[in-house]
């Protein structure tokens, strides 16, 4: 039974022993489309899956390349312990049941403790295979979106900064970070999802992409900032009000027409004006 978790139509039924409740926060809302992604921790990197939210999630077969275990392991172990999956359409526009990344957390946390990891190809320790498994048991605190390391640089420990939630249209809000410093900061995933772009435009490791981001006249230095959020502490890299009117721009001309919008309302009111009307408001 290797279909498990593929199917060629969004409905699915629960006849088959095979399925089990598909954990997702709203069941009567539609399929999350996601795009191609991937997941990173340190020099290694996995093909993922990421839902408009941000959040990525692996097919079992890519589980089963990562563990260095059969795919009918890792779909027995899913099953019987009741993890978290999440229906999702693929790029292909084909509807599978991925698992995220806490379950995967605790699948390799069982191959570790049965010592079933000491001959994965990866030939990681035992202490780093439990760091591999801590980054994917809380994906929320480091994001793992790393700019260009051909272009941006970031030379500087994180800071602390406080975020704050503006408004810029009715349909879309922004996440500003508030420095220590009084500067105002955007992380690079928030920022490219408030236009519904792809983060990894950001994370293309290519010359050609440096190029782009030159012509752009974006600062090199990005500063690695660590918040609270409702999920809990989070680290992301940022950049300034600025670079993201010039990111904004150019994806603007390549078509982004909520790109578009967003500029539309950043030329209204700028956004450090809409930051301090928020604080005034709640002071």
């Amino acid at each position: 039974m290797m279909n498990l978790f593929k199917t060629n139509t969004p409905k699915q039924t629960v006849s088959s022993r095979h399925f089990r409740t598909i954990v997702y926060p709203n069941q009567n809302s539609k399929i999350p489309k996601t795009t191609a992604s991937n997941w990173r921790w340190k020099q290694y990197s996995w093909a993922a899956y990421q839902l408009p939210n941000g959040m990525k999630v692996m097919s079992a077969r890519r589980v089963a390349q990562l563990a260095g275990q059969p795919i009918t392991d890792v779909i027995d172990f899913v099953q019987s312990n009741d993890l978290e999956t999440l229906n999702v359409i693929i790029p292909s526009r084909v509807v599978i049941n991925a698992i995220t990344l806490p379950s995967i957390a605790i699948y390799l946390r069982r191959l570790l403790e049965e010592d079933k990891l000491q001959h994965n190809r990866l030939s990681l320790s035992r202490e780093e295979w439990g760091e591999l498994i801590d980054a994917l048991t809380n994906p929320s605190f480091g994001e793992d979106l790393t700019p260009n390391p051909y272009f941006f640089i970031s030379n500087c420990p994180p800071v602390r900064a406080n975020t704050i939630q503006i408004r810029l249209e009715d349909n879309i809000t922004l996440e500003v970070l508030i420095l220590q410093t009084g500067e105002y900061r955007i992380s690079c995933t928030e920022g490219l999802n408030c236009i519904q772009a792809n983060p990894e435009w950001l994370m293309d490791t290519s010359p050609k992409k440096a190029r782009v981001f030159s012509k752009m006249k974006l600062s090199h230095q990005t500063i690695e900032c660590r918040f609270v959020t409702e999920q809990g502490i989070k680290q992301a890299y940022t950049f300034s009000c600025n670079d993201w009117l010039s990111i904004w721009e150019y994806l603007a001309k390549k078509g982004n027409k909520r790109a578009i919008t967003v500029l539309k309302a950043c030329a209204k009111e700028r956004i450090s004006a809409r930051v301090e009307k928020m604080l005034s408001k709640s002071c």
